[in-house]
């Protein structure tokens, strides 16, 4: 990412290019897109002085700034006006929401020239809030609309008919038929897919939930492994494992990265636990098997895992075997 120049920029805080990808006017916040397509995040104090709000698509210039939940953009000031041509406002807003086709295109045109650039652009960032809340579904309930389709459906409920019909005119297809026959209208042309979101895209959505974070109540995970060394303590035994893949298979549209990194796990085993995995575990074919409470440890740049629950695999199969019977119990007799 090179920095623009700019004379009232300090060498130590250069200014950079980018495209805001939504805004929310309410909270004052937002991302903005960067020209090599990473993200950064606009909290409510990152407008610069006089800059009351941004709308989707505006072209920015921003300062890059990090606080302890990570980067985000400060000093934001938009480079062009909003209220520009109506056709450059609907390109704007098509690039907002992901449009491409020529008919989903045309019809943004139609509506920004019917209700104005201000209430489309309105329009859009309600659109994104629907989308952040949990969106819309279609009509038979049956998928969630794309965030075109929201923007489209918002607008459509809210026109007067005869505006409707400007914006949503019916397509109308002419079959030739056998007999005399009325034509039909087809149904309305639905918005494409926008593209998945990439594992590049999360720092922005990541920074912005954590504005409003929720509280976890109860942390548990599971590590199943074998260590190499462990460091027997009076009172605990405490061992390493790192994980780096592969990741098992993970639900459609959930990103990943493509190199899943090393991460260290220092587990932490009491005395007890520990006593009775410990002759298990030299047999070489054996796995230790972990359930406990994961805390992150920034000073190691390990995760710190308190065992609540020690065995390993062979210990879990012999649990599972049926005890043989007493052959000093007498069988009951066959009936």
């Amino acid at each position: 990412m090179t920095p623009v120049p700019a004379e009232d920029a300090p060498p130590s805080n250069p200014l950079y290019h980018g495209t805001v990808r939504w805004f929310d006017s309410t909270r004052r916040m937002g991302v903005i897109a960067r020209p090599d397509g990473t993200t950064i995040f606009v909290p409510p104090y990152g407008l610069a002085e006089g800059q009351a709000s941004l709308a989707t698509g505006q072209q920015v210039t921003f300062v890059e700034r990090a606080n302890a939940k990570g980067p985000f953009a400060a000093e934001v000031r938009v480079t062009d006006d909003i209220a520009s041509a109506p056709s450059d406002v609907a390109a704007q807003i098509a690039q907002a929401l992901g449009e491409t086709a020529p008919p989903a295109l045309a019809q943004i045109r139609r509506i920004v020239r019917t209700i104005g650039p201000e209430a489309a652009q309105a329009t859009v960032d309600e659109a994104l809030q629907v989308e952040v809340a949990g969106g819309m579904l279609v009509p038979d309930g049956s998928r969630r609309r794309t965030l075109g389709g929201v923007f489209f459906a918002l607008v459509r409920d809210r026109l007067p008919p005869e505006q409707r019909e400007i914006v949503f005119p019916p397509r109308v297809q002419w079959r030739k038929p056998r007999s005399t026959r009325e034509p039909t209208a087809e149904a309305p042309i639905s918005a494409p897919q926008p593209p998945p979101m990439t594992w590049d895209d999360r720092p922005a959505l990541i920074a912005a939930l954590r504005q409003e974070s929720g509280k976890a109540t109860t942390v548990k995970m599971t590590i199943i492994g074998r260590p190499r060394r462990v460091e027997e303590q009076p009172q605990f035994t405490l061992l390493t494992l790192d994980y780096s893949g592969p990741l098992p298979a993970l639900p459609k549209g959930i990103p990943a990265p493509a190199t899943v990194p090393t991460t260290t796990y220092a587990v932490y085993i009491g005395k007890k636990q520990w006593k009775q995995v410990a002759e298990a575990l030299q047999n070489e074919e054996d796995v230790l098997i972990v359930e406990g409470t994961p805390v992150a440890d920034a000073e190691t740049g390990t995760i710190s895992v308190f065992a609540t629950k020690t065995t390993t695999k062979l210990l879990q199969q012999g649990n599972r075997q049926p005890k043989p019977q007493d052959a000093s119990t007498p069988e009951s007799p066959a009936s």
